[in-house]
């Protein structure tokens, strides 16, 4: 099987430096981080650390009922 890799573009924020100085991280990290969308040490935080909170409902899937029924 042959797979295609999608290479995103730089993505290179201009909070991707600060985010990378505020969380001791390599640029490369801070890059990613900034591809996902995450710009500040906030948003890192909940990534890194998340709470239950910021977990999506599993009953939000297909079928998820019928799955907790087999089992």
């Amino acid at each position: 099987m042959i797979r295609a890799w999608k290479i995103k573009e730089n993505g290179h924020c201009t909070e991707s430096e600060q985010l990378a100085r505020e969380l001791s991280v390599h640029p490369v990290i801070s890059t990613l981080l900034c591809q996902r969308g995450i710009k500040t040490f906030d948003q890192a935080r909940t990534f890194f650390r998340p709470t239950l909170d910021n977990l999506y409902d599993p009953f939000l899937m297909n079928d998820m009922e019928q799955a907790v029924e087999r089992m």
